[in-house]
């Protein structure tokens, strides 16, 4: 039987073993394979492509893709990970229809291969991680589905491939970012599905309602192949098993898999297989499965630890540019997480002068987000008579937050450090110690962050994704290219990212460097960001789950969407009204749009990003 049945040790949707398999038969299985290859040599033959693996190659093998191992080296140690796939629906609903890819073994000196290497480093970081927590923590339940997610979640996101190319599927042809995925996947499934009977392009156009001209295009650009090209290649996978099982004539055969007559089938089987049905069947040579000598599990755990990478080197802003489609999980359901308000919080610095003309023209709007505290540099006080700090202390202090003042290296007069110890507010120290032996006498003495870092993008995208990299970090009001506030008093791109997390109210339930998710028991926000300044992004978010009428609020930054590109488009006058400063910052809001949703266990939502933007959504319950 051909047709092999994984076992599982346990209620997990995938299993892990390693192999030293020396030569074995062809065979299939309806869960998803990846080939780790650790050590030694091997040769993998999927379906009529061979592929030659050697130490650190990838491999990866779809559901139902027949194939056999066989010409290993003594010395042949691989990873072996089966995932099922189905188990994943609910999260991405056309798993089952996703043909994956990973030219790992190719070589090449081209920027695309070298992308694709990068690409491959991060996933064999995670196949690597889920299989030390498989052997190393196999009673670490909610460990190991977290690692699987992730792994799942890079494969569905860079790893699928239409394109064939030498008779297979590949990952790195750089699939152009207007495809249909969602039309794409039911015409795989219909194929699939009905592959033994007669498909024309104006079944198809049946199925996916489009024009029968648009479904051939569809194909031919995704897959390389004119549409009865790909039709023929599905065919001959299944008269390929058949085939090998050996038990019909080639008419049945040529029958059974949708081929309009024998003659057909001997043609299309030698365009791909270079060799008739006939002299293929001819040339198979059965065989047991058989093993090299034993290994230690030992040795084989610790030869994956090397292909574990740190956080900046698996960081995937370099995958975000090389993906035109993200594809984003939800489960409606509320679980607990980190606060968005504890994990973001906005610490405002007041360091200059301009500092502070900015809190007092622009206090409610500040007051607006919600900040956690203000710090002041004590360099703001120093020099400055005893009934001035008093004054401006007690401005502060009606601000209602929580007020520190900062002494970066510094020496602080005495007079100035009872004043401030008397109206209650904390002094917190930087690196340096305070002159004089003073830096024991300031209890609780903290260090305070360095503010935020001048980013290169001024666009609300860049500001919030930079603000999520440095959650614990200051601003200043003005003065900076990272500041709340223009010098004319313009809101900048990170007053609105901060205006964003002061609307959001929950627990983190996940964080990914292109979208994070946020709940509580009544809403789920989404941030999705496409920080690539080139190429558009097609979003396809799944929530599962979800019941009835729902309030979908979204809004939408471009990079338009921002003060200093509204200021280039007015050639940067030298004087702006109060006026014209109101309609740039309504213009800097970026576009909200309300609607009304009703969902009956799922809501799929499938959206366009500009380069350089952001949507944040909101889905409210109506109650």
């Amino acid at each position: 039987m051909l047709l092999e049945t994984v076992e599982y040790k346990s209620d997990l949707p995938f299993t892990i073993s390693f192999s030293n398999v020396a030569e074995e038969y062809f065979h299939y299985h309806n869960e998803m394979e990846m080939l780790f290859v650790l050590r030694g040599t091997t040769k993998c033959q999927i379906h009529n492509v061979l592929y030659t693996l050697k130490e650190g190659d990838l491999l990866i093998v779809d559901t139902t893709d027949m194939h056999r191992i066989f010409d290993s080296s003594e010395d042949i140690l691989m990873l072996d990970m089966y995932i099922n796939l189905q188990f994943f629906t609910d999260l991405y609903p056309d798993i089952d229809y996703m043909i994956f890819a990973c030219e790992d073994y190719r070589k090449s000196s081209t920027l695309k291969y070298q992308d694709l290497q990068k690409k491959v480093s991060v996933l064999k970081h995670y196949v690597a991680k889920t299989a030390l927590t498989y052997f190393n923590e196999p009673n670490n339940h909610p460990l190991l589905m977290e690692c699987i997610n992730d792994l799942v979640f890079t494969l569905v996101n860079q790893f699928q491939g239409f394109f064939i190319e030498d008779n297979k599927f590949k990952a790195d042809h750089g699939s152009p970012n207007d495809i249909d995925l969602s039309r794409l996947y039911k015409i795989i499934k219909y194929i699939y599905l009905n592959y033994g009977q007669r498909i024309t392009l104006k079944d198809l156009s049946n199925v996916v309602y489009l024009n029968p001209y648009y479904i051939s295009h569809l194909i031919k650009n995704t897959s390389g192949l004119s549409f009865q090209n790909f039709l023929n290649y599905i065919r001959l996978e299944h008269a390929e098993k058949l085939l090998v099982e050996n038990k019909l004539t080639l008419t049945q055969i040529s029958q059974a898999c949708g081929f309009s007559s024998l003659a057909y089938f001997n043609k299309c089987f030698k365009a791909w297989y270079d060799m008739t049905p006939a002299e293929y069947r001819a040339n198979l040579k059965p065989c047991e499965r058989s093993y090299h000598g034993p290994f230690s599990e030992q040795d084989a755990i610790a030869l994956l630890e090397p292909y574990l990478l740190s956080a900046p080197q698996r960081s995937s802003e370099h995958l975000a540019k090389s993906s035109h489609h993200i594809f984003i999980p939800v489960k409606y359901s509320y679980r607990s997480g980190k606060n968005i308000k504890k994990a973001f919080p906005l610490k405002i610095r007041l360091a200059s002068g301009e500092d502070m003309f900015m809190l007092n023209y622009q206090k409610d709007k500040i007051l607006e987000l919600n900040p956690k505290s203000m710090v002041v540099d004590y360099q703001l006080l120093a020099g400055k008579s005893k009934q001035e700090v008093m004054s401006i202390l007690h401005a502060l202090q009606t601000l209602n937050l929580p007020l520190q003042v900062a002494i970066a290296g510094q020496s602080i007069d005495r007079e100035s450090e009872s004043i401030i110890k008397s109206l209650g507010i904390p002094l917190v120290s930087h690196d340096k110690a305070i002159e004089d032996g003073e830096k024991d006498s300031l209890k609780d003495s903290l260090k305070e962050p360095n503010p935020v870092e001048i980013v290169e993008s001024n666009t609300v995208c860049a500001a919030l994704a930079h603000i999520l990299d440095n959650p614990l970090k200051s601003i200043r009001l003005t003065g900076q290219p990272a500041a709340l506030f223009t010098p004319e008093g313009l809101l900048t791109p990170f007053y609105f990212a901060y205006s964003i997390i002061s609307q959001i109210s929950g627990a983190i339930t996940e964080h990914r460097d292109q979208y994070m998710i946020v709940k509580n028991k009544k809403t789920v926000y989404l941030l999705i960001f496409q920080t690539d300044d080139n190429s558009k992004l097609k979003v396809h978010i799944h929530i599962n789950g979800i019941r009835g009428k729902r309030y979908s609020i979204e809004r939408n930054f471009t990079k338009e969407h921002n003060c200093f590109e509204t200021l280039k488009a007015l050639k940067n006058p030298p004087v702006l009204t109060d006026s014209i400063k109101s309609h740039i910052d309504t213009i800097s809001a970026g576009t909200v749009r309300l609607s009304c949703v009703e969902a009956k266990e799922r809501l799929d939502l499938n959206f366009d990003m500009e380069p350089e933007s952001l949507v944040f959504i909101e889905i409210q319950n109506l109650g």
